[in-house]
């Protein structure tokens, strides 16, 4: 007697629910990737209606999911406010060195006033690595005290008439970027990303379940038309398993301890929610956006974008 194989899905789902928000994405896109490449495109309207509303309930969730992720870690504000932060942090610097040199080598009246405009920051306590919005306050409190008829000539006499107004301006903009920044974010329910999590989970359980199963019942002579698309979706596994997730501290795909973030948190690394950078999380985080309808899944690139700045390399933290 013969016993037939039939070529299934591996057994993947619990390697991809301990995975954090990122590496979870990346692996949902490149399986969406694979069953739009090795099934739908090919196939076309030979697919099984049941497999194809499958498929296309996975890659809404998958939409979703993402969408989801890049509120929470590549806010356009974000990256706006990340830009004018370092321009304000440039200007600031400037200013405290010009007051610095004057103190010491200026006329005795440029000196004097020098001396005083170094106190007036010191009371603000300013600091360029301290949250956004916490320096714009400070910022603009000290801003508002030099634009007083006092201190109108004071400057003037140390040459940074220009370069405050410079400042306020920025500052200004700052202001407007976080509070809108804030509107946006207080749009968000606390728990969306987890809940688009599990609805990628349910419909990815779904979709493997109804090809699996397809793979059976349209078995003939043999084989399956979907015997290539299952091949290649457990070799995509295989590289995740030993490439992606293997990467998570811990190692989330070996079995020693549990290697997962909180699913409802933003991002990879355990960014605290004020940090300044507002970005992706860097290092060894593949980009989910990179998977997809590859022979060989390419390892995804580290902390590409998002959010602000490089998103690896923040000064500050977010507010």
């Amino acid at each position: 007697m013969t016993i037939e194989i039939f070529k299934q899905v591996k057994a993947f789902f619990y390697q991809v629910m301990r995975q954090t928000n990122t590496r979870h994405l990346s692996w949902m896109k490149q399986f969406a990737g694979r069953l739009q490449s090795e099934i739908v495109t090919p196939m076309g309207a030979s697919v099984p209606p049941l497999l194809s509303q499958a498929i296309a309930e996975h890659a809404a969730a998958v939409t979703h999911e993402d969408a989801c992720y890049l509120i929470i870690t590549k806010s356009e504000y974000t990256t706006e406010i990340a830009g004018l932060d370092k321009q304000r942090d440039t200007k600031w610097v400037g200013v405290k060195s010009m007051a610095d040199a004057l103190s010491r080598i200026g006329t005795p009246e440029q000196q004097q006033i020098a001396a005083q405009f170094l106190d007036l920051s010191a009371h603000y306590k300013i600091d360029i690595s301290e949250r956004y919005d916490d320096q714009t306050t400070k910022m603009d409190q000290l801003l508002q005290v030099l634009k007083t008829s006092e201190w109108t000539p004071r400057l003037a006499a140390l040459g940074l008439t220009a370069t405050i107004a410079e400042l306020e301006s920025i500052n200004q903009q700052m202001k407007h970027l976080i509070e809108q920044r804030n509107n946006e974010l207080a749009t968000i329910t606390p728990q969306a990303m987890l809940l688009a999590r599990q609805a990628t989970d349910e419909a990815y359980q779904l979709a493997v379940g109804v090809l699996n199963a397809f793979a059976i019942t349209q078995w003939t002579n043999g084989a399956s038309p979907y015997d290539t698309a299952i091949a290649r979706i457990n070799q995509d596994q295989d590289y995740y398993e030993k490439n992606v997730f293997a990467q998570a501290k811990g190692g989330a795909s070996s079995g020693s301890g549990s290697a997962s973030t909180d699913p409802s948190q933003p991002g990879d690394s355990g960014q605290q929610s004020g940090d300044n950078s507002g970005q992706q999380p860097g290092g060894d985080t593949p980009d989910p956006g990179t998977g997809g309808g590859t022979d060989t899944p390419v390892t995804p690139d580290p902390g590409t974008g998002g959010g602000g700045a490089d998103p690896d390399d923040p000064t500050n933290s977010e507010d």
